[in-house]
């Protein structure tokens, strides 16, 4: 076995999973922002339940699922310290594109460059943090770099919540004065602050991370030939397919229901969208901040109780709790119920997000773990941020045909897409635990 180069200082290494934390908080409040204003952009350019999540999703997924592997195998070859800041600045920069345009194509095209550019996220951050942190402390470090959607979620509704309401009124549709573009939609101007907002970790990353050595290298080598790659799919291709689509169905419904929340809040109980995001943002984000950190608390725990398989044990429990707590949610008969529903069942959301990273940087060697965590990526973007919006708001369409039976279809597609995807981590248990006994270049 090849002698591995030295591993940063532990301080060091932490500093630079804060930053790429910043950066990820900025990239999942440029995900869902679109979700907090949705009313206030249908009141004020009159786009339907579908177009909305078109907007939400499919616009996002579609170029973060083409630009995907070509970024995958970017990381593996090329500074990932520069690739994510190319990528954090282009989808900050289109945020703030999306307080521009006022049409359903606008919005659109905005969208799609956001997707871009994180695409460049998870890659370039699994294969840097397995480079800078050891295999004991990594599931630990991917639980703490997934709070940032916790945080994210935290504070695009807390934060988003007192914007509109100061900056937009009770319903977020008042116009707010922008230098050098006079008065616009207060909705065009929460996108214009959060993208520009973005720019800063870009700069951050810019300027003080260092690129580390690549270690974990299959047979001491730097770069992976196709040959290869096609080879290490196959060989795993079991565990790949139910770690991939198993994830990827849990979280069409968690994106699908993060998305639609503040119009179910709207619609059914009367709430505002300040009202609802303020309240949502505290207790909904303070349980998803407990979640990402225990998440890696929980894989260890496991591991030490003998189950080597802790990671995706870990996220089956979180696609259980999951299931559970936001299919029975929103079918709850008052407002404080059901938001207090969703908070419950936010302590299992990061499970199913930080574990499923953990899990790649166990059975993958350095050298192709940008590709296949960028494959993960493009499935989860496909199902999960793609088509989780926009299958909530044609069932809401189509299959029941009212806007006011929006918790139906949260609650539907909720329930179908968790039980597949639970059934599928469950079943490819056994595969991982294969994958991990043929991972013989590890190196602690």
């Amino acid at each position: 076995m090849n002698a591995q180069p030295p591993y940063p200082r532990p301080a060091y290494a932490w500093y630079c999973l804060a930053i790429f934390c910043f950066a990820y908080l900025f990239g999942f409040m440029d995900r869902i922002i679109v979700g907090l204003l949705t009313p206030a952009i249908q009141a004020d350019i009159g786009l339907s339940d579908s177009q909305m999540g078109m907007i939400q999703g499919i616009a996002f997924a579609l170029f973060y699922t083409l630009f995907g592997l070509p970024i995958g195998r970017a990381t593996d070859r090329f500074s990932r310290k520069w690739l994510l800041t190319i990528g954090t600045t282009v989808w900050s920069l289109m945020t703030a594109g999306a307080g521009l345009v006022r049409s359903f194509g606008g919005l659109f095209v905005m969208r799609a460059g956001v997707g871009i550019g994180e695409t460049t996220l998870n890659p370039c951050a699994t294969s840097f943090i397995g480079d800078a942190f050891r295999p004991e402390t990594r599931p630990k470090a991917f639980g703490i770099f997934s709070m940032s959607t916790a945080l994210g979620v935290g504070l695009t509704y807390l934060g988003g919540g007192m914007v509109i309401g100061f900056i937009g009124g009770p319903t977020g549709g008042n116009t707010f004065p922008m230098p050098l573009l006079g008065e616009i939609p207060a909705w065009q101007a929460v996108f214009i602050l959060v993208g520009l907002g973005g720019l800063v970790p870009a700069l951050l990353i810019a300027f003080t991370v260092r690129e580390p050595a690549r270690r974990e290298l299959a047979g001491g080598k730097r770069q992976a030939s196709w040959t290869e790659v096609r080879a290490f799919i196959k060989q795993h291709r079991t565990t790949l397919f139910c770690h991939h689509v198993g994830v990827a169905c849990i979280l069409l419904a968690v994106y699908g229901w993060v998305n639609w929340l503040p119009a179910l809040f709207v619609r059914l109980h009367g709430w505002t969208i300040p009202q609802f995001s303020i309240w949502y943002g505290i207790f909904g984000g303070t349980a998803g901040i407990i979640s990402a950190v225990s998440s890696g608390f929980v894989t260890s725990w496991l591991k030490r109780k003998g189950y080597v398989d802790g990671a995706m044990r870990t996220v089956l429990i979180g696609g259980i709790g999951l299931t559970i707590g936001t299919g029975l949610a929103p079918l709850l008969p008052t407002p404080e119920l059901v938001l207090a529903g969703y908070c419950i069942a936010s302590l299992f959301t990061n499970f199913p997000t930080s574990q499923p990273l953990a899990a790649i940087a166990e059975i993958t060697p350095n050298q192709l773990r940008g590709f296949i965590t960028a494959t993960y990526t493009m499935v989860i973007g496909i199902a999960g941020a793609g088509f989780g919006p926009w299958v909530m708001g044609v069932v809401t369409d189509k299959v029941f045909g009212d806007p006011m039976k929006i918790h139906y279809s949260i609650a539907l597609v909720t329930i179908t897409m968790g039980l597949i995807g639970i059934t599928l981590i469950g079943y490819g248990l056994k595969s991982y635990r294969r994958s991990l006994e043929q991972a013989d270049w590890q190196q602690s």
